[in-house]
């Protein structure tokens, strides 16, 4: 019997079944603050929404999308809670053949758009990414392989295990010119090994390979295996002046709106570049730039210091739990967030190439919105149970 068969048959039934009770233990400062990103998400939207012309359907306004995405989400993620996260973590393995399964049927029956394979058509204007939900599985996946395998934690076919789990979803995710998603791979796999107390030489050789190669990346951008558009990103963020109307377009309009915003804002619905169009992709991978030119400084300061109590709650959840699945779970879930909050915010202002990386809970998408809410469950989940371990 494995141990995470051995860890279900748990002495207090509530923790063998679903337990609707369950929901009085919420964390409801974690809820609380995932509730308030929403609404800025929304609120963002439904500014950008007003760009609509008057005869596009209820169902293709982005904050009416967004907000059913919403709901969705959080039902999954209340639905989560009443589970316990151990059951979950012990049907990791089907799981991810189910992923494997649809990331396999995007490269045959999939919808293409923005260069990339990633979406499976669904009923009416709805699309399914399992790209996404491909994220969370790999940690459930790595939280069953970790946990079953923890008293070989400092060997290297412990290592080598975990990065052959998740090499099968990126090679994947690859195969749809899906780039951004699948930066989200590697730094999910690393930490989650790092709280799993792998051994540490093995991560630091790895974070020195990383090291040498990101400099020859940038140097030698013609010779990397990429689209060509992915090139000219790189290009234009090492000289978005050669090229402003071009290459460079993006991100010299995403400076503008930032910049311009100044303190406050210019008000819900007012922002120029976003509402005259300038500015790309407002609505989606830039959203941050929106809310920084229509709320200002502080308005963007207030999405970071949220991000920020989200971000320092989960660790705080992952610290306190007991139980190695339970805090891999939550590690997984908050390097998921946390990795797509710093890149996007990076490359809003500058500091990173354009990846086509989303901002949780604000960014538009159904398939993202619903992954990160389910993220928000699993720590829930987690939370609910940290206290009934011995």
């Amino acid at each position: 019997m494995s141990s995470i068969q051995r860890d279900l048959n748990l002495r207090d039934s509530h923790l063998r079944t679903v337990n609707y009770r369950n929901l009085r233990r919420l964390d409801w400062f974690l809820l609380a603050v995932t509730v308030a990103l929403a609404g800025f998400g929304l609120t963002a939207l439904f500014s950008a929404s007003q760009n609509s012309s008057p005869d596009t359907g209820l169902l293709e306004i982005y904050y009416v999308r967004q907000a059913i995405a919403f709901t969705i989400g959080l039902a999954l993620a209340l639905a989560i809670v009443c589970i316990d996260y151990r059951a979950l973590i012990a049907l990791a393995p089907f799981m991810y053949m189910v992923i494997i399964g649809l990331l396999i049927a995007v490269l045959f029956f999939g919808r293409t758009a923005k260069g990339g394979q990633h979406w499976l058509p669904l009923i009416g204007p709805f699309n399914l990414q399992p790209s996404e939900a491909s994220k969370l599985v790999l940690v459930y996946s790595l939280a069953w392989y970790l946990s079953l395998l923890k008293e070989r934690a400092q060997s290297l076919l412990y290592f080598l295990g975990a990065f052959a789990i998740g090499g099968g979803i990126l090679v994947l995710i690859l195969a749809q010119r899906d780039l951004g998603t699948a930066l989200v791979i590697p730094p999910v796999i690393l930490v989650m090994l790092y709280a799993a107390r792998c051994r540490k030489r093995y991560l630091m050789a790895i974070a020195s390979v990383a090291a040498i190669l990101l400099p020859l990346i940038f140097l030698n951008v013609d010779k990397l295996p990429l689209d060509n558009y992915q090139k000219d990103r790189i290009r234009s963020f090492m000289r978005p002046e050669a090229d402003e109307l071009g290459t460079g377009y993006q991100i010299t309009q995403t400076k503008i709106a930032v910049g311009s915003g100044q303190m406050w804002g210019k008000g819900l619905g007012k922002g120029t570049q976003t509402h005259l169009k300038f500015l790309p992709e407002y609505h989606t991978d830039f959203i941050f730039a929106l809310i920084a030119e229509e709320m200002g400084f502080v308005g963007g300061v207030l999405v970071i210091g949220l991000f920020a109590l989200f971000l320092l709650r989960g660790i705080a959840l992952a610290r306190e739990c007991p139980d190695l699945g339970g805090s891999l779970l939550a590690v997984g879930c908050i390097t998921i967030v946390g990795f797509h909050v710093f890149v996007n915010i990076a490359i809003t202002l500058h500091l990173m190439p354009v990846t086509g990386i989303p901002l949780p809970f604000l960014s538009y998408g159904g398939s993202f919105c619903i992954t990160t809410m389910m993220c928000v469950g699993t720590l829930l989940s987690v939370h609910v149970r940290k206290g009934y371990f011995d």
